[in-house]
């Protein structure tokens, strides 16, 4: 129980730290003075029911798309993704659609995808962004000019699109919190993760660490790219703003929210071990209370109050900062540390899970 005890006192001081420091000492990121040349891609893989809301955000942007090339990706998709995509690419020339190679040298899954549109796309500057997303107006602006000399990859903004429902409230709420710690800790030292479905890179610095065919096949390729370029010296960055974000469409059932997370600590477990235990610990803060109040009730208050209240003030801190929303539901630090405990119950359990119709 001691253990347990300095454990989490040691969190609670940390995270104290950081949400001070987040409070008053955050990075801030300026628009450019003007746009520039810009590739972005979009990968979609059976996305007929998003793929037409992304590309209508994309071109409302505020942004001068004579320097733009949009490459869509598809992905062997098995509905009317590669129509959608034809369909824009006629009506918008800067619009234009690839049909992906199959595990083309050796790549998987996304990674795969992304390796050929960087082959097909020919600016020094390159954002990537899913098909489910939909971006702001001023998303692409905040995202080229964030882009600079002294910053060579970043990670986007991304928060969950809000509509009603307990489960969607409560995704809302846990990528917020999410977010806050991937803030707090790029500006301290560095990103630790990166938001694959909102990110961006200098095409000179993709390929001196030689791109995703560098990194080989691998279902996690935005954290293996991120920790390439960190490897090579190169500056990583992560934002934080009130306009340029962009909007994930959430998981409306409890199955798929619990799919997605296991995806997400397969990839914690399997390529950030040093911070997979910190993270079990404040994660699965509720497991480990229900646990310790059979033994002590002292060192429970302990966990329940450091997970209480410090996943309730980083939303807080966070909504404030980026769009002044502090709505959450009741009890929502404790239901999502409980379908965190769902989703390790399940990858223990059955192992890897079924996206998009491959094994993750």
């Amino acid at each position: 129980m001691m253990v347990l005890l300095m454990l989490y006192s040691a969190l609670a001081v940390f995270e104290l730290f950081l949400m001070f420091r987040f409070q008053w000492k955050q990075k801030q990121v300026h628009r450019p003075v003007k746009d520039k040349p810009v590739s972005i891609l979009v990968c979609a893989r059976n996305e007929a029911h998003n793929l037409a809301d992304c590309l209508n955000a994309l071109i409302a942007s505020d942004y001068d798309f004579s320097k733009v090339e949009l490459l869509i990706g598809d992905d062997n998709s098995e509905d009317d993704t590669r129509a959608i995509a034809a369909r824009f690419s006629s009506k918008h020339s800067f619009i234009k659609g690839y049909d992906i190679q199959h595990e083309k040298d050796g790549l998987i899954a996304k990674g795969n995808v992304l390796a050929q549109l960087v082959d097909y796309s020919i600016h020094e500057i390159v954002l990537i962004i899913d098909a489910d997303m939909i971006v702001s107006r001023h998303w692409l602006k905040t995202m080229v000019g964030a882009l600079s000399a002294d910053t060579q990859m970043l990670s986007g903004y991304t928060q969950i699109l809000r509509q009603k429902g307990l489960l969607v409230s409560l995704q809302y709420f846990d990528w917020q919190v999410v977010l806050h710690s991937m803030k707090a800790m790029a500006d301290l030292i560095r990103p630790i993760s990166i938001l694959g479905n909102n990110m961006g890179f200098q095409r000179s610095a993709y390929n001196a660490v030689g791109g995703w065919r560098g990194l080989g096949p691998t279902d996690v390729e935005d954290l293996g790219l991120l920790q390439l370029f960190q490897a090579k010296g190169f500056k990583t960055s992560q934002l934080i703003s009130a306009e340029g974000f962009a909007q994930t469409k959430p998981q409306l059932t409890l199955k798929e929210s619990i799919e997605q997370r296991c995806r997400w600590m397969n990839g914690v477990f399997t390529h950030h071990f040093i911070l997979a235990l910190p993270a079990f610990f404040a994660r699965l803060w509720l497991l480990v209370f229900a646990v310790v109040l059979c033994f002590s009730w002292q060192v429970a208050l302990v966990v329940l109050a450091y997970g209480t209240c410090s996943n309730i003030i980083k939303f807080l801190q966070i909504s404030r900062r980026a769009n002044g929303n502090t709505k959450f539901p009741l009890l929502a630090p404790w239901l999502t540390s409980l379908l965190d405990t769902f989703a390790l119950i399940r990858l223990a359990v059955k192992g890897k899970v079924s996206w998009k119709g491959r094994k993750h």
